[in-house]
């Protein structure tokens, strides 16, 4: 696809010895892409790739991953050997490694060992849970408790415990209920949308953005599936409705496409299982403006008509629209998988 070999051509170099590196924007004099970015264009590879059928890239960029690792343990820091350890980068990441392990699929020694690295990546992210059960966004004493640590890592783990039928499911039960639970009661609010974080002294930042409506959704369909509870998508599909109506399309236009693109693969996850009435206009609206107003025809970048970006924009954002792109062509038997 059009968008995905742009991303390739854009922002990927080959160095020495076939190393590949991950540019946070175009041109050889951009710097190296963060973990945050790397792990989003390694969904958007992972999407494009169940589609063709090629992990080529994917693999190339699961490499390059592993020079984040932290050195003699498990987890990743945002640029090698640079810390601090980010929980919510770690909880992406952990998606990533599952995504890998369903596209691989079934009980192949690659789906195995993605979902072995998964497992070790949640203990990770879990060392990031506090006593009252949210996940905190980076290794810091003074780090506030995110949305978007708390419940990717609710997912990662409920991802897990589907595929681990052993008695290793209730240890990944419990922990997924905690941070559930704290997710709610912190940061859940009376419009059934979710707030951006709460401080260390109890403040709540009632920012709204779209991708932290997205994964207490994904989480909470997650939990449905896993234990069959109809109030789990009543409320999933309750923030949906309330997200769908917040995120208009020039609203969603400001926002950082890496964010407007965790949304709404969340909400096609919902949608397999229960319908979200207004769901497809609105990606098709949003996909529509960008390919029209947002797309540079000369380069394929998505950088025109003012659209969003996430700090300087690039690789991540890019990553997000591919990403979007991939997921409308994916066979809707397929949207459960999403990750």
């Amino acid at each position: 696809m059009a968008a995905w070999q742009a991303l390739v051509e854009l922002y990927l170099d080959q160095g020495r010895a076939g190393r590949v590196k991950l540019r946070e924007g175009t041109g050889r004099f951009s710097p190296v892409a963060a973990l945050w970015p790397l792990s989003q264009v390694i969904a958007a590879g992972l999407h494009v790739g169940r589609l063709t059928g090629d992990a080529t890239v994917s693999s190339a960029l699961f490499a390059v991953l592993e020079q984040h690792r932290v050195r003699r343990g498990d987890g990743y820091l945002p640029f090698p050997g640079q810390g601090p350890l980010y929980f919510d980068d770690n909880a992406w990441v952990g998606l990533d490694q599952v995504q890998a392990a369903l596209l691989w699929g079934g009980a192949t020694e690659a789906s195995n060992a993605f979902a072995d690295q998964a497992r070790r990546t949640l203990e990770v992210v879990a060392a990031g849970q506090v006593r009252a059960g949210g996940v905190r966004w980076r290794e810091a004493p003074d780090s506030p408790v995110n949305t978007c640590a708390t419940a990717p890592a609710i997912q990662l783990a409920l991802r897990l415990a589907l595929i681990d039928e052993g008695p290793g499911r209730a240890g990944l039960r419990a922990f997924a209920a905690s941070a559930d639970d704290a997710l709610s009661r912190q940061l859940r609010r009376d419009d059934h949308l979710y707030a951006d974080h709460v401080e260390r002294d109890g403040r709540v930042d009632h920012a709204l953005w779209a991708y932290n409506q997205g994964t207490p959704v994904g989480a909470d369909v997650l939990w449905w599936r896993l234990e069959g509870d109809e109030a789990r998508l009543d409320r999933a599909a309750a923030t949906a409705a309330a997200s769908l109506r917040h995120f208009d399309t020039p609203t969603l236009w400001a926002h950082p496409p890496v964010f407007v693109a965790i949304w709404f693969r969340n909400l096609l996850a919902l949608h397999a299982v229960r319908e979200v009435p207004e769901l497809m206009g609105a990606l098709d609206r949003y996909l529509a403006a960008v390919w029209e107003h947002g797309r540079d025809p000369t380069t394929g970048a998505f950088d025109r008509g003012g659209i969003g970006r996430y700090d300087n924009g690039g690789s991540i954002d890019h990553a997000g629209i591919v990403q979007l792109l991939a997921l409308r062509a994916w066979p809707e038997p397929w949207w459960p998988d999403i990750c």
